[in-house]
């Protein structure tokens, strides 16, 4: 007697359960629906295209084989969506939507969230603009006015560190939230996402939590460098990022170099990262660190003459974040020993300042950092011992040395005992899978992060 659609299908899940984890079956395979069978083609019905397209990126040679095994040659299959989001269907597809908030936590846990991660003291009105960051800001501009439907989509921006990536993509967040205040934007962070995610696994919901991405206008990631080395989280973004681009939803990027020097990302990521606007935030020229020091002093309530002005600007020359500190230590300075802010004062601040900053921001100050911490010596960190606990204080070393510096993975690799740019990778990965997954170990990191920002900031007071 011939098998039915229904009794096909089960079968085909027979045998993919024995080629897949627990996990994945209940996540990808169980919501599925046997429809009907037309001769050797079994058409199957999948919650939504965003489903469809995660098993045909993911599963197609694996159910390709199972179905073969069932019907043999010339085997097919057909997908039946029951939502689509077609603009004939859009109210019904809205109506589903709203159906599911109490059913996926995630979608409801979205819908609280949105536009709230935004800082609403970064804006456009307080972003100094040169030539240093004009083209991301104009995009950005343009993408405010019309979220998803511009060539700028992707955008992403890239820069060092302190030069105004979080400044920006907030301001252009907020400047959305001005002109369209029922916009949907989701903006985090690549460690809270990757966080979000491995939570979403240990509750095998994580089909909850990128189905919930239905109702996201403007996903803004910051800091998508710190994706190296995560397998699944790469993958699970990859989708995501597909569903939101095909959708005309506007995908916003930060990340510390450009996607052609990201490293340890799948090559379909960065190859997607090309398709909208690349664009790069370098350090402001000398005129533009001139109206930063404006800004900024008149924020803050400093009154400072076009000389010291002058002063700072033309020997402060790297990022905002410098610029900022040494307004902050003049200001402390002068409150605290009752100084007037003059040329004399600004040469003092400016000279400590540049002083302990190119030494805070070595890696020999970071490894000796690490080596008081553990009480460790640096020859062991930077040497060949294999010893666990040595091994992580290298690991902590490595990673904080790609946060806190501007150096390539190559680079540092040669302060370690000239290992090679995959070593320094493992290591960041290491670092960021003990983070996710063990609580002691994120105590031990916190403690050292606090005593190195406490280091890195000690110039200011």
């Amino acid at each position: 007697m011939s098998l039915n659609h229904v009794q096909i299908w089960h079968k085909c899940l027979v045998d993919i359960k024995k080629n897949v984890d627990e996990r994945s079956f209940n996540t990808w395979f169980k919501p599925i629906k046997s429809v009907k069978l037309s001769g050797k083609t079994l058409t199957i019905q999948v919650p939504n295209k965003f489903f469809y397209e995660w098993l045909e990126d993911r599963y197609v040679d694996l159910l390709g084989k199972v179905l073969f095994q069932q019907l043999g040659q010339g085997a097919g299959l057909q997908y039946q969506i029951v939502v689509d989001d077609h603009k004939d269907i859009e109210g019904n597809y809205k109506k589903n939507i709203e159906k599911k908030l109490k059913e996926n936590p995630y979608i409801k846990l979205f819908a609280e969230e949105f536009n709230n991660d935004l800082n609403k003291g970064y804006t456009f009105d307080n972003f100094v603009e040169g030539p240093s960051n004009q083209l991301a800001r104009n995009a950005a501009l343009a993408i405010s006015k019309n979220p998803g439907k511009s060539s700028f989509n992707p955008l992403i921006i890239h820069g060092g560190v302190g030069l105004g990536k979080t400044h920006m993509i907030n301001a252009l967040g907020n400047e959305i939230i001005k002109l369209n205040p029922n916009a949907r934007i989701i903006y985090t962070n690549t460690e809270s996402f990757t966080r979000q995610i491995i939570q979403a696994l240990r509750d095998n919901s994580i089909y909850d939590f990128i189905n919930s991405f239905q109702l996201v206008d403007i996903f803004i990631i910051d800091d998508i460098q710190f994706l190296e080395g995560r397998k699944k989280t790469q993958e699970i973004f990859f989708n995501i990022f597909n569903y939101l681009h095909q959708r005309d939803k506007q995908v916003v990027i930060t990340s510390d170099v450009s996607p052609k020097n990201l490293k340890g990302i799948q090559e379909r990521l960065i190859s997607r990262f090309k398709w909208g606007l690349v664009a790069e935030l370098q350090k402001p020229n000398l005129e533009t660190r001139i109206k930063i020091l404006e800004s900024k002093a008149q924020r803050d309530q400093l009154k400072l003459t076009p000389d010291v002005l002058n002063f700072i600007g033309y020997h402060v020359k790297g990022s905002i974040r410098d610029l900022e500190g040494v307004l902050v230590s003049l200001s402390a300075h002068s409150t605290l020993n009752n100084r007037k802010i003059d040329l004399k004062l600004t040469s003092e601040v400016v000279d400590t300042f540049s002083h302990n900053m190119s030494k805070e921001l070595s890696i020999a100050n970071i490894q000796q950092i690490v080596s008081d911490f553990f009480n460790i010596s640096i020859d062991h960190i930077i040497g060949k011992t294999r010893k666990r606990n040595i091994v992580v204080a290298r690991q902590l070393s490595m990673y904080f040395a790609k946060k806190l510096t501007t150096l390539s993975l190559k680079e540092i690799g040669k302060h370690f005992g000239n290992r090679d740019h995959t070593t320094v990778m493992h290591s960041i990965k290491t670092i960021n899978d003990l983070i996710d997954t063990d609580t002691l170990f994120k105590e031990t990191f916190n403690k050292l992060e606090h005593k190195l920002e406490h280091s890195l900031i000690k110039s200011f007071h």
